[in-house]
């Protein structure tokens, strides 16, 4: 049921939520990070939801350190209402 929501949630998403997110919440973001924030939920939302360490580390990659931290920092805290 919830991988359903999200599914529909993810598809209205525009990369303008996730500044304002971050903004809101006083996040350290480049602009690069926030281009690849956004390919990744929209691409791959699935394997983040499934938590696949595959996706997991592409991502640490692709980001600085302290955004991949933040990033599962969030997953963590958002997965206990979800999962």
């Amino acid at each position: 049921m919830y991988k359903s929501l999200l599914k529909n949630y993810i598809e209205k998403l525009k990369k303008e939520d996730i500044i304002k997110y971050i903004n809101n919440n006083n996040y350290q973001v480049t602009d690069k990070e926030i281009d690849t924030i956004y390919f990744y939920i929209k691409n791959y939302w699935e394997d983040i939801f499934d938590n696949k360490p595959e996706i997991w580390n592409k991502i640490k990659k692709d980001v600085t350190l302290p955004t991949f931290i933040q990033l599962q920092n969030l997953y963590q805290k958002y997965q206990k209402y979800i999962g």
